[in-house]
């Protein structure tokens, strides 16, 4: 049967591998190796295999979109047929957005946000190897805001899909004496919920997770303990770095 309005979010995924391809290599890769010195990634337990499967992260920055297709790619391995949840008003001014796969969700009308919810969760019933990216949060807030909100969207995905794979990821942008931010990402460790899932339960489960990935995150960047982290993504040269390299260059023929 095909599918009619009343069944669709107002701007519902266009996905193309020729889009989703041309969206990083001609946007994103760019703009992070143009934005960050680094970006950086450890992973607790191992990544999950088969899906359907849950992404859901907190949501610090502008950047953390952008964040989904590292992990996609570059831990993930493109193992999973992705799809992104994203407010209504930015991907309606960039719609282009629904070439990689992402749809929107309209958290002010009820009945739009339950179209998004059932439209998303056909979509992981159709194809086992797929994945959403979420941020339960809803909208970005201070990385160290507590206690983290949490929205029940996910809980009530994961009922209407007959059970996940859920993985928490951490993000967080710090300066650490570079011209530009850091980017540094905590995956895991994955845990299932099942069908018969509790909404309640598992959102307090969510949050509670989250909660402790974003605190985790925080207490190694802050202790410098950073030797589990594996590069991603190495920026182009700040300002300090071309001038130390110049001035040791001179110094050098002195």
């Amino acid at each position: 049967m095909p599918k009619t309005s009343h069944d669709l979010p107002t701007i519902p995924a266009a996905k193309t591998a020729l889009g989703d391809e041309l969206i990083y290599r001609a946007l994103v890769r760019w703009s992070l190796w143009n934005g960050f010195e680094r970006v950086s990634a450890a992973v607790r337990g191992a990544l999950p295999q088969h899906g359907p499967l849950i992404v859901y992260l907190n949501h610090p920055g502008w950047w953390d979109g952008y964040m989904c297709f590292l992990i996609a790619r570059k831990l993930l391995r493109q193992r999973f047929d992705g799809y992104i949840m994203m407010e209504e008003p930015q991907l309606r001014a960039y719609r282009f957005f629904s070439w990689c796969g992402a749809f929107s969700i309209d958290r002010s009308s009820p009945r739009a946000a339950a179209r998004s919810v059932a439209y998303i969760s056909r979509v992981l019933r159709e194809r086992r190897e797929r994945a959403l990216y979420i941020f339960p949060q809803g909208e970005i807030a201070p990385n160290d805001r507590r206690p983290l909100t949490i929205f029940s969207g996910l809980a009530h995905i994961v009922r209407r899909v007959g059970g996940a794979t859920l993985l928490p990821v951490a993000l967080r942008y710090e300066f650490r004496g570079e011209q530009r931010p850091e980017a540094f990402m905590l995956l895991g460790p994955a845990h299932r919920a099942e069908a018969n899932c509790d909404v309640r339960a598992l959102n307090r489960s969510v949050a509670a997770r989250l909660t402790e990935s974003v605190d985790t995150l925080r207490d190694l960047v802050l202790a410098e303990q950073l030797a589990g982290f594996q590069t991603l993504v190495r920026g182009r040269p700040g300002v300090n770095r071309v001038f130390d390299g110049v001035f040791g260059q001179l110094m050098g023929k002195l």
